[in-house]
């Protein structure tokens, strides 16, 4: 057993080596928040405090609140950050309080209340003093360095203490007082979790299960804000296991659900559940009225179930994971659970999207049988919520630490992605050049084949705005209304998508393709985003922004956790983002230096690329006009006439100018189709655009070269020689037969 506490203290130190993990606060700090507390409270001043100030040093009270022991406990900021929260509740988890609307004295519970005189409220709370001070001296006493004495520990707080040893601020006091013989966990919930997050089952009383985490963090020789601060970023929130049945009558849809990454649930006939919504929750006595009305043969007690069993589904919290089963068969966890939504074209219409892992091996089952013939049902057994941790978090292996860095809802920015890939790149060039297919042949390289899933391709233009790249509300229909939602962009969509995967085992790349960058004002587009673009030697944004509200929002319920850890954030290394650009387009936004600074530039020059059209001929012109004509020979004496005019190389003519259906490779050139796409795209651009000032040098003579539909009419008619001598006479031509004549 010792060697589970030492191998879980061993991993919480290679956990903070591996994430170079920083602390909130010094040590220093830490040990100075104990000892002023211990001064004030320490069992030493809670002995010598007199009748007249007792109940108002030690409990909440009408006067005198933020200096008693139980404020401090509670509510000092330093205190409840350092050391853990007790809040939550009523004040009756106190044993007593005076009451602020009438200012009496109250023990009790909130269901049955006790007023007591001022005397009787003295004699209770010197009661309770002295079974605080009591304890601290039995505690003082013991050593503590096994579950054993542990044990003894509690057994004895009990006998001398009763059900105050259990209060909660009585377990933190204990603490405060005794930092190095408890952790700085009050509530039964959360250290079973961490117990089972680490490998290791709870025993049953709660000064044991502190002991056995405490043995940890001795092993860790971390104080127990510390230990507790890393522990909490391992393992996160508090986690429930939810079985849930993947098959019917019709066969099994794990596979399906997978490939979609969602989970379901079917009685679809209730239609959606937000119907039966009440205060927030789902009212389950509503929905087993429906739920019986819709199957006769349903008795009233199975619809209740079966209803609950809906509820719970509807209701599980993101931070939740789903047991995925086929009968008693294991098949995947799903966690970071989104909201519910419903849709009937589902074989199983209540849906949630969720990250899918496959943590089981084929045939597993769990230790105990559970939950068998349900549809949502949550597995309690204590063994088998030991096997579930350990598969989840993996906590005593070393891979299993770059699980718990990865699985939990803190947010991952460096994966363990290797990639000879530029993660910020812009290729430029001339019109033609084949930028867009040059970058989707990488896309291929880096993402692989047939793969449509990881990437997404966005079009800049003038009007396009950051609302559209990156998102913002926006009025959603909901049935017959109209509510607001964060609607995403195609980065927001990009980005949770990496961020989800690189919680993974299994991170691979995510690639945002942005065509055409320079034709929308990138400043506006990019807004804050544009801060992330600098990268570091682990390509992760360098700089992190502050989140809006509205984006912390969005992140948190895509992603799981609570949205403030969504406050800052980076773009991760397994995030491409490629674009393109043409700066020879008229009406293009300038880019700042700063911008293109964070940017890798990737110039594709004028003939790169121009093997794929070598060779590749068509016969243009009519009659003695007609000549068989090598498109690349053709372009290339077009630029040359361009480039002597000191017209730009941005504004030359690309190899791919005219697309590849137009001027395929592996067949011949269809000459209707090339005539027209010439007329279309190359003397349109050379007219209006590249050759517009020089019009009258760039056509021939004869050709009325003021207007655009004489210089088609010339082209269709002369070919070659409706342009200058000085590109007639350069292009590779040969004169056909005269059954190629036009």
């Amino acid at each position: 057993m010792e060697d589970l506490y030492v191998k879980a203290a061993e991993t919480v130190r290679n956990y903070i080596k591996l994430t170079h993990f920083s602390f909130s606060a010094s040590i220093e700090d830490i040990q100075q928040a104990y000892k002023s507390f211990q001064e004030r409270f320490g069992p030493e001043q809670l002995k010598a405090l007199p009748d007249a100030e007792l109940l108002r040093s030690m409990f909440l009270s009408v006067e005198g609140d933020n200096t008693s022991l139980c404020y401090y406990l509670e509510f000092d900021s330093k205190i409840k950050s350092y050391f853990g929260s007790i809040s939550g509740g009523s004040s009756f988890k106190y044993g007593l309080f005076q009451r602020q609307e009438d200012n009496q004295w109250v023990t009790g519970a909130p269901s049955s209340p006790e007023v007591l005189s001022e005397e009787d409220a003295l004699r209770l709370g010197k009661q309770i003093r002295d079974s605080v001070i009591a304890g601290c001296d039995l505690i003082g006493k013991s050593n503590l360095v096994s579950i054993e004495e542990y044990a003894a520990l509690d057994k004895s707080l009990n006998e001398i203490m009763g059900k105050i040893s259990g209060f909660a601020w009585v377990q933190k006091y204990f603490h405060m007082i005794f930092p190095d013989k408890f952790v700085s966990w009050y509530v039964s919930s959360w250290i079973d979790h961490y117990l089972l997050a680490f490998g290791i089952k709870p025993e049953d009383k709660q000064y044991v299960k502190n002991g056995q985490l405490n043995l940890i963090r001795k092993h860790t020789e971390l104080p127990a804000p510390h230990f507790g601060e890393v522990c909490y970023k391992m393992f996160g929130n508090v986690r429930h296991f939810y079985r849930l049945g993947s098959s019917d009558d019709s066969g099994n849809y794990a596979d399906e659900w997978r490939s979609k990454g969602l989970v379901a649930i079917g009685w679809n006939e209730t239609d959606d559940l937000v119907e039966y919504l009440k205060n927030g929750s789902i009212d389950k006595k509503e929905l087993a009225t429906k739920l019986a009305s819709l199957y006769p043969s349903m008795d009233k007690k199975t619809a209740s179930r079966k209803a609950g069993e809906m509820k719970r589904f509807y209701e599980a919290a993101n931070t939740d994971i789903f047991v995925v089963m086929d009968g008693e068969k294991l098949i995947a966890m799903v966690d970071a659970i989104s909201p519910y939504f419903y849709d009937d074209s589902e074989h199983m219409a209540h849906c949630r999207r969720g990250s899918w892992k496959m943590k089981f091996t084929d045939g597993e089952k769990l230790p105990e049988s559970e939950g068998q013939l349900t549809t949502c049902y949550e597995l309690t057994k204590g063994a088998n919520r030991l096997f579930l941790y350990k598969k989840y978090f993996d906590a005593l292996s070393t891979e299993g630490i770059q699980n718990s860095m990865t699985d939990q809802s803190t947010v991952v920015y460096k994966t363990n992605l290797k990639t000879d890939f530029e993660l910020n790149r812009i290729l430029f060039g001339a019109p033609g050049t084949g930028k867009s297919y040059l970058l989707n042949s990488e896309r291929i390289k880096l993402l692989g084949e047939n793969n449509e899933a990881d990437y997404e391709r966005v079009t800049f233009h003038p009007d396009y705005a950051y609302a559209n790249f990156v998102g913002t509300y926006k009025p959603v229909p909901a049935g017959d209304v109209i509510t607001y939602e964060y609607v995403p962009g195609p980065f927001m969509r990009v980005y949770v998508n990496a961020l989800r995967n690189g919680r993974t085992a299994n991170v691979r790349p995510f690639l945002l393709i942005i065509e055409e960058i320079n034709r929308a004002n990138v400043a506006a587009v990019f807004g804050d985003i544009f801060q992330l673009l600098d990268r570091d030697d682990d390509n992760v944004s360098e700089y992190p922004i502050q989140a809006t509200e509205d984006m912390k929002k969005y992140l948190a319920k895509e992603l799981g956790g609570d949205k403030e850890d969504f406050s800052k954030i980076r773009i991760p290394n397994n995030m491409f983002l490629w674009a393109t650009m043409n700066s020879a387009d008229q009406g293009v936004f300038p880019m700042d230096t700063a911008f293109k600074r964070r940017w890798d530039f990737t110039y594709i020059g004028i003939n790169d690329g121009e093997g794929g059209i070598a060779g590749k001929t068509v016969t243009l012109g009519k009659n003695d006009n007609a000549r068989i004509v090598e498109w690349n020979s053709f372009r290339r004496a077009i630029n040359e006439c361009l480039s002597s005019f000191r017209i730009n190389e941005d504004k030359l003519l690309g190899p791919y100018f005219l697309s590849r259906k137009v001027v395929p490779q592996d067949s011949e050139i269809i000459p209707e189709i090339f005539i027209n796409a010439f007329k279309n795209k190359v003397l349109m651009y050379l007219f209006d655009d590249a050759g517009k000032q020089k019009r009258s040098s760039l056509f021939a003579e004869d050709v009325d070269s003021t207007k655009y539909s004489e210089v088609c009419r010339a082209f269709e008619t002369k070919g070659i020689f409706a342009f200058c001598t000085e590109i007639s006479s350069a292009v590779n031509a040969t004169i056909p037969d005269e059954r190629e004549k036009q």
